[in-house]
């Protein structure tokens, strides 16, 4: 038997029915197991509820069910309404966990209590062949995320995060998209919340067509930087804005991309509009 640790894990669902096996294997087959695995479908017109019925026999999996789509605050704000865990997890059912996620972000937690929020590093694989495109390159420190945060920038990856559950219960996001986690997270780095990242890479991202970061818009960068603004007190130009979505966009082109020449020119056009995210990933690896 494997042990069962105190860890709700949350994921909002909108019709990836066919990631889902793949997303709740990755769970079973993790070194531990969760307290729960609360999976909030949010109106799904394709096969996720009959996917998910075949799983009906996992005593840890918890389905909530909504009759139309909500948005995807929304559903994971129902997910932590009814989580029991002392942490929460988070992950989206389009990716999946490495198998030494839950045990290794929970045994970190449990042994450094001034940290309120862990997350970790990923690596992005490709859809149709399952190759790993990359590994990220997130900030590690409490300093260096909170100042990823004030420039308008994700200090981690919401779904490798896993919290104290006292303090996640004390927020829940608003009803806004995009950005919605940007927001959240701000908000926490304002309140003095303590953050982490493992420099590991824990949990898996799928790179394809019908994610919302492939699929990323102007209007999403823009709102970002109205929230950085908003919370932080700042002032971004549109000049930037529009230097950023380059960079964002050319770089998920370079994932996305098959033929070799016009992929690496996507990522060298990337690092022309934001050349500092090349000195930052050149200098961890000289030093």
């Amino acid at each position: 038997m494997k042990e069962i640790v105190s860890i709700s894990i949350i994921a909002a669902n909108y019709n990836n029915g066919k990631y889902l096996p793949e997303f709740i294997e990755s769970i079973i087959h993790s070194t531990v197991l969760p307290l729960e695995l609360i999976i909030i479908d949010d109106g799904s017109t394709d096969k996720s509820l009959e996917i998910l019925e075949a799983y009906k026999e996992i005593e840890f999996l918890k389905l909530i069910k909504f009759e139309k789509n909500s948005g995807n605050p929304t559903a994971v704000n129902a997910g932590l309404e009814i989580a029991k865990g002392k942490y929460i997890m988070r992950a989206d059912p389009d990716d999946k966990l490495l198998p030494e996620r839950i045990e290794k972000q929970f045994q970190y937690m449990e042994t450094h209590h001034q940290i309120d929020i862990l997350g970790s590093n990923v690596l992005y694989f490709n859809d149709c062949n399952n190759d790993i495109i990359n590994a990220s390159n997130l900030p590690l420190t409490d300093n260096e995320i909170k100042k990823t945060y004030r420039k308008g920038e994700h200090g981690l990856l919401q779904a490798t995060t896993i919290l104290k559950a006292e303090v996640f219960k004390q927020y829940r996001y608003k009803n806004i998209f995009p950005a919605e986690d940007y927001e959240l997270f701000s908000r926490m780095v304002k309140d003095g919340r303590y953050f982490y990242n493992m420099a590991e890479p824990l949990y898996l991202v799928r790179v394809h067509s019908g994610s919302s970061t492939t699929n990323l818009k102007i209007e999403t960068i823009r709102q970002t930087f109205a929230f950085r603004d908003e919370i932080f007190g700042y002032k971004t130009s549109n000049w930037w804005i529009y230097m950023y979505f380059q960079y964002i966009s050319h770089y998920r082109s370079y994932q996305m991309t098959e033929n070799t020449l016009l992929k690496y020119s996507h990522l060298l056009l990337s690092v022309m509009f934001y050349p500092a995210k090349l000195f930052k990933r050149l200098k961890n690896i000289l030093f």
